[in-house]
Order: structure tokens, then C-alpha cells, then sequence
């Protein structure tokens, strides 16, 4: 047998032109019959052995029996390249029929179809283009079947003027053709020009059937899906599961779902697939428990639920315990195995932040696909598992997969979380060699990697790379300068937004108020902070108060800053009390002090920030007793202070540790360590104060 992945020849030999005598087949049974005279009954018998491998899936049989045969036919040729197109390996299928020519069998015009087939599945247009020119030499050019498959070639590869072209020359068009290139039309934006071709076709005297109205409705307006509404009640019905299917989507598209339900009632026979459509219908529309509630009623009326339905349902479930329930029927009925519903478990999980539960899953899936791995990446970092997140994307590309916009931004965020400059880095290369850096997703990550790992003007590079920058990328950009105290930088790039036509929202006020907080502006903040208010008629948060509280604060204007906490059109959180707290703590003021501790006690006993700031404030007055009673009372109430955390990256590793902690494995080397740098230090006459370990 030919290698099934053997590399193309550049020009496969084509055929001699056919004898006069030749006659084209006009049904696959004549056909059939007609190969099958000539053969000996174990050829026949093994043919319909192959095919039978390939309609059942069993690829892998089917290939060891074709391997097997002693002698191969055309029919033989022909089931193995369009049973391999089938179960999904168009690729294979192409190179099989490079190998049929190079064996010397002469193909015929259903093995050409085969082949246009499997090159319009596999994208391969070179050699499409050259089985075409086989079929001319041949005589088959004209044939219906060669045309609809020359016409779904050409439009699959993006030629549509070529596929246009083929059907000019089909001598007799019939309604399969016509549907082909109606649909090559519509998936092309050509609405209008798939609407005349229609109508040519019925003033030929063909209807429609269930497909072409389907590819029409797909992409139609309102006013011109109705009267296909209405043309397939008169000549049609309404009976057909993917032209009601298409129905339900156009109306629900244009935000009549009451027509969509009615279309949907009307069905008699309503099997998985309308149950489907109306669930994702339900999707669309946002109405998640009405998209349950169809999936039960599916069950309840003995409908089977596939694949698909199980992966609406688990989109459509925001319940841990119904996804569960749903996450076991499907392995009752041995869905599991499909890709498609593994990774719906995986959101499902990660929404819910069950991170163990989706890792199980993740560990479980024969084949993860890209969709899994960003899947699974994506949910570990938006449930604060960046070190994971960061390692999934490291072991997806060293697995072959190619990461898309969406994961390169979780496990940048994952590196900026972590300050993993040079894991960042390595990521951005990959990136930059995949064509990744420039967009939105990935550039905004990039902003904001570089920027909380304090390399500001690699942010701004990245930034400038970018082709398009929506809002997020300029608050990145904003609050990058704003954590680096550049106050003057973030206020330019404001500007530049403004410039630019991008409409300012609330966090990039929030990014321009951090830096003139940070640079002592109060001022230009007030400005700014009536800007967003008066001009772009934004509602300040608690965040920006709080941001506008502390900059009075830190000014030691506490007038000022309390009469804007009693203006403020809802009550004051923790946050704003908090952030007066720190102020008082840093100009000793004891009786706002006081103020702000009580008032920041009654929302939140348990915040240990504010015992250890009012204690602070009571000691830097000398008042050393209601120092310890603030101590005491922390003690009482059973509040401790949680230890800050350091961590450092050693070989792409992360070690994290506290004061005084002995849970690193190494630690006993660690302080031994440590003791050492200090008897150096002693010895050099170093004044180290130092609390003994």
C-alpha cells in the first residue's frame, strides 16, 4: 500500500483522455454494479467489507484491511479516500489518491469526487485544482456531482470566482448544484448575488428544497425571511428539522423569540437537533434557566440527549450540584469520551472555582484539544492558580499546540500576578513567533505583565505594537504609569485616548487618580475627579472615593476629607475608612484616628489592618496602655495579622516563604545559610540589627 502519509507528488500523473465509448454513470447503484462485474467475488466481498469499517468509524481496521487486500480496485480506492475524508482525516484521504494514481489504477468519476472531496475538507487547492484537470481529460466536467464538488472546492479554498466559474459550465444544473453555490455565496457575504442565483433557479423550474432555503435563512434579513417563511408553508412545510432549525435562529437573531418558540411548537417530530437549536436559541437570548428547562423537557419527552446537548446544558448551568448531575449523566451514557463535552466541563467547573474537580476532569481527556488546554488555563488563573496556569501553557506548547490569543493572556496575567518577569518573557517570544503579540487579548496582557513587573517601558512598547487598542489596553497602559508614579505619563496617555476617540470609563479615572495620589497631585486630581463626573457623566465608585480620600489624607487636609466621605451618595465601606485610618497613622492624627477606627470596628471586627494601624497611632503618641488594649482586643476577637509573603523564582520554579517559616523542605539549609551571611556581615564591621532567628 501506498503510505497513507506520504508527501504529495508535485504534479500526479493524470489520465489518458477516455475512449468515445465511455459512459458516464448516472446513479452510484449503476456505477456500483458496473465496476463490480469484471472483479472476483473476494475483491467484492472485501470492498464491502472496507466500506462497512469506514461508515462505522472503525478508521484504523478499515486501513489495516485495505493494507491487507491483494489486489486494489477503483471502488476499493474510492471507499478508502472517502471513508478517510469522513472520519475526519481529509489529509490522509488527498495523499491516498495521489498514491491511487501512482499505483496506475484509473480512476473514475466517483473516485474524482472522492478526491475534490477530501482536497475542499483538507483546504488543499493545488490539488484540487489538479484533479479538476484530471476530470476535464477525462470527460467527467460536466457531470452534476463533479460540478457541486468542484463548486464546494473552489469555495472552501476561497476562490469563489472559480467556484462561480464551475457552475457556468455544468451542462445541466440541478437543485443540489444550485444549493452549492448558494451557500458558497452566503458563507462568502454575497447576500444579494446567492438571492438572484435562487431566483434563477426556480424560474428554471427547480424548487428549493430544505438545504437551500436553510443557507438563504442564515444569512437573510427579516423582511426577506419571512417570505421564505411563508414559501416554505405553502410548497415545503414546515416540517423539516434543519429548515425550521434555520427559521428559529433567523427570528431569534432579530430578537423575535415569540416566533422562534411558535416555530419550534409547530414541529410534530422534534428530534435532537431542534431540541438543540432551541436550547442555544435560549443561550443566545441570554435566558440560561429557560435553556435547562427545554433540556429536561427534551429528556422528558424520550429524546436522547448527544454531545451537543450536553454541552449547552453544562454552558447554560450556573448550579455546582446541576452541573454535577449533568456531569453524570453523561458519563452514563459514555459521553465522556467526546472532547466537546469535557470541555464544557471545564468551564462549568472553572466558573464555579472548582479547580480540583476541573483538573480531574482535564487529567481524564484522552486527547485535550486547543480548546481544553486555554480552557483549563483560563480557569486556573481567574481562580488565583496562577503557578498552575503558568505551568499548563509551558506543557501545551511543549506538547505541540500552538496557544491562541485567549491563553497567552491567562498565563501572561498568571506571570504579572507572580512578577515572573523572565517566564513573561519567554512566553512573549512564543507570542511573537505565533503572530500573537499584536493582538488585543495578548497585548493587554503583555501591558500589564511588563508593567507590575516593573519594565514601564516594555509596557509602552508593547502597547505600541499593537494594530488595534480598545479600552482596556489604554487603562493598562494608564495604570501601569500610575503603580510607577508617573503621573505625568499617565495624564499624556489620557490625552492620547481622548485623541484618539476612545471613550474614557471608569477605571482608567481610577488609573489617572492613582498616579496624581501617588505624585502628591491633588490638584489636578480634584480636576480630574469633577471631569469624569461633569463631562462623561460617570458615578464615582468607592473606589475612587476612597482614591480622592486619601490624597486629601496624605495632604493632611482630614477637613476635607471627611466632609466628602458625608457626601458621598452611599454609605462609606471599610475601604473608605481604612484608607482615612492609614492617613491619620501617617500624620499622627489620634481623634480622626479614633473616629475612623471606631466607624471602621463596626463594619469590619475582624479586619486586622485596622487594629495594627490604631495601635501604631496610639504608640507614636506615647499612649503605650491603649496601645495594648487595641492589642488585647485583637486577641479577644481572635484576629491575626496575616504574614506578608515573599517568593523567588529558581529554575523556573517558585518558592514562597514567611518570617520564620520551616515548611520549605530545604529550610534547614536555608538559615544555615542565612547565619552565615550574618557572621560575614559581623565580620566585616557591618552594623546589622538584626532580631535573632
Amino acid at each position: 500500500m501506498v503510505a497513507l502519509h506520504a508527501k504529495l507528488p508535485p504534479t500526479p500523473r493524470l489520465l489518458p483522455p477516455a475512449p468515445p465509448s465511455h459512459a458516464t454513470p448516472t446513479t452510484a447503484a449503476s456505477a456500483a454494479v458496473n465496476a463490480r462485474i469484471a472483479e472476483l467475488p473476494d475483491v467484492v466481498l472485501d470492498c464491502k467489507r472496507l466500506d462497512a469499517l469506514m461508515k462505522s468509524g472503525r478508521l484504523a481496521d478499515a486501513l489495516d484491511l485495505f493494507d491487507r487486500m491483494p489486489r486494489k480496485n477503483v471502488v476499493a480506492w474510492t471507499s478508502a479516500i472517502s471513508g478517510c475524508t469522513r472520519n475526519g482525516r481529509p489529509e490522509d484521504a488527498a495523499a491516498m489518491f495521489a498514491g491511487m494514481l501512482e499505483s496506475g489504477v484509473t480512476p473514475n468519476d466517483f473516485a474524482c469526487n472522492a478526491a475534490l472531496a477530501a482536497c475542499a475538507a483538507a483546504g488543499a487547492l493545488g490539488l484540487g485544482e489538479q484533479v479538476h484537470s484530471l476530470a476535464v481529460r477525462a470527460g467527467f466536467a460536466g457531470d452534476a456531482w463533479i460540478g457541486t464538488c468542484l463548486i464546494e472546492l473552489y469555495a472552501r479554498c476561497g476562490s469563489l470566482r472559480a467556484a462561480e466559474e464551475a457552475f457556468r459550465r455544468m451542462e445541466s444544473p440541478d437543485v443540489v448544484g444550485y444549493t452549492s453555490l448558494v451557500s458558497a455565496l452566503c458563507r462568502d457575504g454575497e447576500f444579494a448575488q446567492a438571492v438572484e442565483v435562487l431566483c434563477q433557479m426556480m424560474r428554471q423550474g427547480l424548487q428549493p428544497n430544505e438545504h437551500t432555503v436553510t443557507s438563504i435563512l442564515a444569512a437573510c434579513p427579516p423582511v426577506l425571511g419571512e417570505q421564505i417563511h411563508g414559501y416554505m408553508v405553502k410548497a415545503i412545510g414546515l416540517q423539516s428539522v434543519y429548515a425550521s432549525s434555520a427559521l428559529m435562529d433567523l427570528y431569534s437573531r432579530n430578537g423575535d423569540s415569540d416566533m422562534a418558540n411558535l416555530v419550534f411548537q409547530k414541529l410534530d417530530s422534534k428530534n435532537v437537533v431542534s431540541w438543540c437549536s432551541m436550547m442555544q436559541l435560549c443561550v443566545r437570548d441570554g435566558r440560561l434557566e429557560d435553556a435547562l428547562r427545554v433540556f429536561s423537557e427534551m429528556i422528558s419527552e424520550g429524546v436522547e440527549p448527544n454531545e451537543f446537548a450536553f454541552s449547552i446544558a453544562l454552558g447554560a448551568c450556573g448550579s455546582v450540584d446541576l452541573g454535577r448531575q449533568i456531569h453524570c449523566s453523561a458519563i452514563k451514557q459514555n459521553l465522556m469520551i467526546d472532547v466537546r463535552v469535557s470541555n464544557a466541563l471545564l468551564s462549568m467547573y472553572g466558573r464555579s472555582g472548582l479547580a480540583e474537580e476541573l483538573g480531574a476532569v482535564f487529567d481524564k481527556i484522552d486527547s485535550p484539544d486547543l480548546v481544553s488546554w486555554t480552557a483549563a488555563i483560563s480557569a486556573n488563573f481567574q481562580n488565583g492558580f496562577a503557578e498552575k496556569a503558568v505551568a499548563l501553557l509551558s506543557k501545551m506548547h511543549s506538547q505541540g499546540f500552538k496557544p491562541n490569543d485567549y491563553a497567552f493572556s491567562s498565563g501572561l496575567s498568571s506571570c504579572a500576578d507572580l512578577a515572573l518577569l523572565d517566564q513573561g518573557r519567554q512566553f512573549h517570544c512564543l507570542a511573537l513567533k505565533l503572530g500573537c503579540d499584536s493582538k488585543i487579548c495578548t497585548g493587554n496582557a503583555l501591558i500589564n505583565m511588563y508593567s507590575k513587573c516593573g519594565q514601564i517601558g516594555s509596557a509602552r512598547l508593547a502597547f505600541d505594537v499593537m494594530n488595534l487598542r480598545d479600552v482596556t489596553s489604554w487603562n493598562s497602559l494608564i495604570h501601569g504609569f500610575a503603580q510607577h508614579g508617573d503621573a505625568n505619563m499617565a495624564v499624556e496617555a489620557f490625552n492620547e485616548m481622548c485623541s484618539s476617540g476612545c471613550k474614557p470609563d471608569d477605571s482608567t479615572f481610577l488609573g489617572v487618580l492613582v498616579g496624581c495620589n501617588h505624585a502628591g497631585l491633588v490638584k489636578e486630581g480634584e480636576t480630574f475627579f469633577r471631569l469624569m463626573i461633569e463631562r462623561y457623566c460617570i458615578m464615582p465608585t468607592p473606589s475612587h472615593y476612597a482614591c480622592m480620600i486619601d490624597m486629601l489624607g496624605r495632604n493632611g487636609r482630614f477637613d476635607e476629607a471627611l466632609g466628602m466621605i458625608e457626601k458621598m451618595p452611599f454609605e462609606p465601606d471599610a475601604l473608605i475608612w481604612k484608607t482615612l485610618l492609614a492617613s491619620c497613622k501617617l500624620h499622627g492624627n489620634l481623634d480622626m484616628g479614633k473616629l475612623a477606627a471606631d466607624k471602621l470596628m463596626e463594619l469590619s471586627e475582624r479586619d486586622s489592618a485596622s487594629y495594627v494601624l490604631m495601635s501604631n497611632i496610639y504608640a507614636m503618641h506615647g499612649e503605650w496602655q491603649d496601645a495594648g488594649k487595641v492589642r488585647q482586643r485583637m486577641d479577644e476577637v481572635g484576629v491575626k495579622k496575616v504574614a506578608g509573603e515573599s517568593w523567588i523564582e529558581v529554575k523556573n520554579e517558585v518558592h514562597a516563604f514567611v518570617a520564620r517559616d520551616t515548611s520549605h523542605p530545604d529550610s534547614a539549609s536555608i538559615y544555615q545559610m542565612l547565619v552565615e551571611l550574618v557572621d560575614v556581615m559581623q565580620d566585616t564591621d557591618l552594623d546589622v540589627h538584626m532580631q535573632a532567628l
